[in-house]
């Protein structure tokens, strides 16, 4: 029709092919070597030079460079800044993952003699747990933790962490802004990473915890970083430091007997060292937090919204058809092409006059005429359409027929026009669709099959052929052809015809409008909103997609020349219910970090519909490209360092006997001295019986020493019945003993793996049908992925690990930024979806960074937060070297 254009490629290209999952149980078993032929260099992920090491890749043949789970732009910053820090990454493989049973070239023939010290430690180390143990080898990582306080580019500060490094990195300082967090406090300054503190909410500089290969790497970093520090008890990492040398992979993870010397040697130290220092030990249990629950997110919204659900909430309130007016429908069209003689050409005049002049309302029938400006452009291409559809509208017995290029006269009427084409098919008789050869005939469209697949390639013909009447077939007339005998196609036919690449969605809208299957409010948007957005268009407003949707649904908004294409589509939204949407669309985790909004591609396979809204509803549109949303739960997530976890568990006997022997043991032992030292009475030989009783209290305590590890690690272990309710975040990944050992002391089997969180959760069926989560690392890709995040810029995905201690989970999982918080807005599959939001405290907006699956069990853990401003995606603000920008500055307004 005349308000159709040459195409304009865009949207919809995604190739679920490109960039897809490998399930995990295609991948090479984890049991067999892997990852050690990983060469940063030839990842998909990266395209920058990497220095390689001399040594060849080995390690069961894995090549990264196929079926990457994730496709990651360039890295922002000098490739020569990152080769020379990359680390080698040399995994030590134990031999009995490559089929021997023993370490030891000499163990076939010898046999060690039972050692009672052996057998006690390996009874300590079996009563840990009795969970299941991990299949994975467990390779202990090393940090550095206290000892970055003597690296040279250590910073300091009052606040904790006291020690930190600051970014490579900073934002351009383009204007001053300004914040006000929930007390009113205002915060004027540069733009810069902060977040919402649970604390005293106010909005603070954001600190990062990360491991030491991301740690010692500050070049592309735009919020400082600081290391990972230990906080677990200090007696219960004495009690744990005997053990700390022993192999987890060798023996089922009991000393040997080469481990003997050194961990009695060890276990001696320690003994005295509790001995003389814990007559007072800090308690076990700490006290709770909030009641237990996570950290709240102190944040309030006090903007205005651009649509509200309510006028009241409008600057300037008015009525509600005025806060997001209503387009009215049509009843005919405005303008007709009314056929005369044969031979002559078709009279076009207003409705409303021939209605007036002829008085032949009952009878007013026309046909629609559907083209597209790419196949009739000329004068003479417009004449041989007229004739086109005036044979049309004589062969099917109207009076009249609506085309596009003569119906929409006036030049003031046609943004309006153009809207409410919807309206003039829905009460045509029938519809015909006029193609031809294109005048700049690329292609070679030479036959009516590939003419009408160019038409139906333009969005605005999209709505023509579903609303066309129904139970009537589509007439196809061909310029050049005999217009006697057009082409019939029917209409429940036409998606497989026309709509090839995507025929199977298309021809389930068809039906819906045939009434042979019914869709729902939901499915019709979501289905129609991905057709759309498949299909070519010149662009006239930035919501030209939204608007040909409105045709299909019963209420339209006006349009708004102002409107982003994500406005139009949330004010349509908004007016037609569409069964919450927006609050399920907000819920989804793209496939890839460039999807548009529009893309209903789930990184977890869901569809919108199998998403549930959790007691959340839309307030409002935002000014930019977010949504106001009301009721999420919400929790702050802390980046800057880990914290003592409160808990609780059941009294026990046991417990509360090792409780007392360590609490009295040095007294007693200093009892014990001051009898055996007292004189015999009247110079009797022999000890005394006083001193007697010394000597055995000294044995006693010399017993109570060498039991003293045993006895701490009891009062400080066992199982959790119930415990703080934390969500810990760092940068990088670490194995799960490594952050069990820095949270609570040691290898305790406490936490697990998420199996189905997040998109690099993995997990596997055991021998008795159980679900068991794996650690990620296990799957190669993800492996790999952990190497390439480790350098990643601005704007691209870096990896962090969430660690829930509520659920006693940790998640492995991928994100522009940090997420400062989490909101829970929906539940999917048996699970909730929280969403993980970085801060823009410039504009007071959540943007959502990642979503992952949480157990429902700990949803009333999370407190309630007020309306929450939400954005699906933040521009990247313009960044450089931190010496030449400096750091962000500012000052709290009194």
């Amino acid at each position: 029709m005349a308000y159709a254009a040459p195409p304009n490629p865009h949207g919809g290209g995604y190739n679920p092919n490109g960039s897809a999952f490998v399930p995990f149980n295609s991948q090479p078993p984890y049991q067999q070597a892997h990852g050690g032929g990983f060469v940063p260099g030839n990842t998909p992920y990266s395209t920058r030079p990497v220095l390689t090491q001399g040594s060849p890749a080995h390690g069961g043949g894995f090549n990264p460079t196929s079926n990457s789970p994730f496709v990651i732009q360039p890295v922002f910053a000098q490739p020569q800044l990152f080769a020379a820090s990359t680390p080698a990454y040399k995994p030590q493989l134990h031999s009995s993952v490559q089929g021997t049973t023993n370490s030891y070239p000499h163990s076939a023939q010898y046999t060690p003699k039972p050692n009672p010290l052996a057998q006690l430690c390996s009874c300590l180390l079996e009563e840990i747990s009795s969970h299941e143990k991990p299949q994975t080898l467990y390779f202990p990582l090393e940090l550095k933790g206290y000892r970055h306080w003597f690296d040279p580019y250590t910073s300091w500060k009052w606040e904790s962490p006291t020690a930190y490094r600051k970014p490579g990195l900073g934002y351009q300082k383009l204007a001053k802004h300004r914040h006000l967090d929930v007390f009113e406090r205002e915060w004027v300054g540069d733009y810069d990473d902060r977040y919402i503190s649970s604390w005293d909410g106010k909005v603070s500089k954001l600190v990062v915890q990360a491991v030491d290969d991301i740690y010692d790497n500050h070049f592309t970093s735009t919020y400082r970083r600081t290391f990972i520090r230990n906080i677990a008890p200090l007696y219960l990492r004495l009690a744990n430091w005997p053990f700390n040398h022993v192999d987890p992979n060798k023996n089922d993870g009991k000393p040997t007997s080469e481990d003997m010397p050194m961990l009695c040697l060890k276990w001696f130290i320690t003994s005295l060292a509790i001995t003389f220092v814990i007559s007072s030990p800090s308690p076990a249990t700490l006290p709770p937090r909030n009641g237990g629950c996570y950290d709240p997110v102190p944040y309030h919204y006090y903007g205005y919204p651009k649509v509200a659900r309510n006028t009241m909430e409008l600057d300037n309130p008015r009525s509600r058809s005025d806060a997001n007016p209503v387009a009215e429908r049509i009843l005919r069209p405005r303008y007709l092409c009314f056929l005369r003689e044969q031979g002559e050409p078709a009279l076009i005049m207003n409705v409303e006059e021939w209605i007036t002049q002829y008085k032949a309302q009952r009878n007013l029938s026309y046909i629609f005429i559907a083209y597209t400006a790419e196949q009739f452009q000329s004068s003479d291409d417009y004449m041989a359409l007229h004739q086109m559809a005036d044979a049309a509208a004589r062969n099917a017995g109207v009076m009249a027929y609506w085309v596009g290029c003569s119906c929409m006269p006036e030049p003031d009427q046609l943004q309006e026009d153009v809207y409410r084409i919807c309206d003039v098919i829905r009460g045509a008789h029938s519809l015909a669709i006029a193609v031809g050869q294109p005048p700049n005939d690329r292609q070679d469209i030479s036959t009516a099959d590939l003419m009408l697949q160019q038409w139906g390639r333009r969005v605005w013909t999209f709505p023509e052929v579903l609303l066309a009447p129904a139970g009537k077939d589509i007439k196809i007339y061909m310029r050049g052809s005999d217009l006697a005998q057009p082409l019939h196609v029917p209409k429940n036919q036409f998606a497989a015809k026309v709509w090839k690449e995507d025929a199977h969605i298309a021809r389930q809208l068809i039906d819906h409008y045939e009434g042979n299957l019914i869709l729902s409010q939901l499915e019709l948007v979501t289905l129609a909103l991905e057709c759309l957005h498949k299909r070519e268009t010149h662009q006239y407003l930035r919501g030209d997609h939204s608007y040909a949707l409105m045709g299909l649904v019963r209420i339209r908004p006006k349009i708004d020349p102002t409107d982003t294409a994500f406005q139009a589509f949330a004010r349509l939204s908004l007016a037609n219910g569409s069964e919450q949407l927006l609050e399920r669309l907000i819920c989804v985790l793209p496939k890839t970090p460039n999807q548009p909004w529009h893309s209903m591609d789930d990184a977890y396979g869901a569809k919108l519909w199998d998403i549930l809204p959790q007691d959340v509803g839309i307030a409002g549109v935002g000014t930019d490209d977010s949504i106001i949303l009301d009721g999420c739960r919400a929790a702050n997530v802390r980046w800057k360092s880990f914290t003592p976890v409160a808990n609780t568990r059941r009294p026990s006997w046991r417990r509360a006997i090792a409780e007392t022997m360590l609490r009295l043991g040095s007294i007693v032992f200093l009892v014990g001295i001051f009898l055996a030292a007292l004189p015999t009475n009247f110079g009797a030989p022999g000890l005394s019986i006083v001193q007697v009783i010394g000597v055995i209290i000294i044995v006693y305590s010399i017993i109570l020493m060498f039991l003293s590890p045993w006895l701490l690690r009891m009062l400080y272990l066992g199982k959790f019945w119930d415990q703080q309710c934390w969500l810990f975040g760092f940068e990088g990944y670490m194995p799960l003993e490594t952050i069990e050992t820095q949270i609570f002391g040691g290898k305790l089997n406490r936490l697990r793996w998420t199996p189905y969180a997040s998109p690099l959760s993995r997990h596997h069926r055991n021998e008795h049908n159980e679900c068991v989560a794996d650690d990620p690392t296990t799957d190669p890709q993800v492996k790999a992925l952990v190497e390439k995040c480790k350098y990643a810029g601005p704007g691209e995905q870096r990896l962090f690990t969430l660690v829930d201690t509520g659920n006693m989970t940790a998640t492995l999982f991928l994100a522009a930024r940090p997420p400062t918080c989490f909101l829970m807005a929906g539940s999917e599959g048996g699970m909730k979806r929280i969403i993980g939001c970085s801060y823009d405290w410039t504009t007071a907006t959540m943007y959502r960074e990642t979503v992952l699956r949480m157990e429902t069990k700990f949803e009333d853990m999370m407190l309630r937060v007020g309306r929450v401003k939400i954005g699906f995606k933040r521009e990247q603000h313009p960044v450089a070297p931190l010496t030449h920008v400096g750091e962000a500055a500012g000052m709290r307004m009194e």
